[in-house]
C-alpha cells in the first residue's frame, strides 16, 4: 500500500521513523487506508462506525504513517493511570460521558485559538450499537466553521477510507447525516 504524502498546510508531528512504525502497525493488523486526507489547516475527522477497541490502534497506525498531529475525544475513564499517559501522548482529549461540560464551546474555541487542528471524533460515543448518534462533532464544526471528513472502518474488508470533505457545516442535523449515509454507502459496496 502507497500513503499518501500530507500537504504542508496540515499540521504534522512525528519523523521518518514514526511514519515506518505507523505504516507497519497498520499493515501488519492487515488493514488498508484508501482516500486522501485535505491539505487543511483544521478539520474534524468523524471516525465511524466505531465498533472495536482496536480502533484506537488503528488510529495510532494512521497518524504515525501520515506524520500527522490529531487530537481526540474519548471517555475520561480511559485517561486514568498507566493508560492515561499513552492516550495524552497521542492527542486524547478526556470527555465526561452523560455531563454537560461545554465541550462544544471548548472545543471551538481551541479551534479558533489554534492555526493548525485535527480533531478526531466517533459519532456514536460508543462501541455499542447506538440508534442515533451524538451531534458534538457536528456542532462543534458548525461553531467553529470547521469542515467535516469522514473517516470509514469496514471491518469487513480491513479499510479505513478517508470520504468526501463536508464543507458546509451550518446545519448540524445535516452534517451527521452526511456521514451516516457515507457508512452506509461503504456497507452496501
Amino acid at each position: 500500500m502507497k500513503w499518501q504524502t500530507v500537504g504542508d498546510r496540515v499540521p504534522r508531528a512525528g519523523n521518518a521513523i514514526s511514519r515506518k512504525l505507523g505504516h507497519w502497525l497498520f499493515g501488519a493488523m492487515g488493514w488498508e487506508l484508501h482516500g486522501e486526507l485535505p491539505n487543511r489547516p483544521k478539520l474534524i475527522i468523524a471516525v465511524a462506525p466505531h465498533t472495536s477497541a482496536a480502533d484506537f490502534v488503528l488510529t495510532i497506525g494512521v497518524i504515525l504513517g501520515l506524520g500527522i498531529r490529531a487530537s481526540y475525544l474519548a471517555k475520561a475513564s480511559l485517561f486514568r493511570f498507566p493508560l492515561g499517559i499513552l492516550m495524552r501522548a497521542f492527542g486524547g482529549v478526556p470527555v465526561e460521558r452523560g455531563k454537560s461540560q461545554g465541550h462544544v464551546d471548548e472545543m471551538a474555541r481551541r479551534f479558533r485559538s489554534e492555526e493548525r487542528l485535527i480533531l478526531g471524533i466517533t459519532p456514536e460515543g460508543t462501541r455499542a450499537h447506538v440508534s442515533q448518534w451524538k451531534r458534538g462533532f457536528a456542532l462543534i464544526a458548525q461553531a467553529a466553521s470547521v469542515p467535516i471528513l469522514p473517516a470509514i472502518i469496514d471491518n469487513r474488508r480491513r479499510i479505513v477510507t478517508f470520504g468526501e470533505l463536508i464543507e458546509d457545516v451550518e446545519n448540524p442535523a445535516q452534517s451527521v447525516s452526511h456521514v451516516q449515509q457515507a457508512v452506509e454507502r461503504m456497507r452496501s459496496t
